[in-house]
């Protein structure tokens, strides 16, 4: 297989509107509702924060194309994944009125892949070079 194949190859596998879809909704279902505590007024406030950020980024998918979905992406899931690296490197933990959930490296792998890949995606088709001219 030659380069251009290559480089054709993975532009398809990280494109930014699969990928927004994806970790949205993986994030929302398993980062979020399927932890959620409805009997735990903070878990129930924070999580609907955190829900937020699906939103995004299902707008960011059916609503932006090209260049600026892909940024979108990158600004996105970007600062989340350096987020997720920060608090398992650290050992942070979270504790919601006595439910407590601490950040480990291998337990970080799977949502550091999700968010790490929706950034990725958008590196590849955002065109930043542009942005300096």
């Amino acid at each position: 297989m030659d380069k251009e194949a290559k480089s054709m190859d993975i532009k398809a596998i990280l494109n930014p509107k699969i990928w927004l879809v994806l970790t949205g909704l993986v994030h929302a279902v398993v980062g979020v509702l399927l932890e959620l505590d409805m009997n735990n007024e903070t878990q129930v406030v924070v999580s609907g924060f955190f829900l937020l950020t699906t939103f995004t980024m299902l707008y960011a998918a059916f609503f932006t194309e090209g260049e600026q979905q892909a940024r979108l992406a990158t600004v996105i899931a970007g600062p989340i994944w350096v987020w997720f690296v920060i608090c398992a490197v650290q050992g942070y933990t979270l504790d919601y009125e006595g439910e407590t959930f601490t950040f480990e490296l291998s337990t970080s792998i799977p949502p550091l892949i999700l968010w790490g890949m929706t950034a990725l995606s958008g590196i590849v088709h955002g065109n930043f070079q542009e942005l300096t001219k």
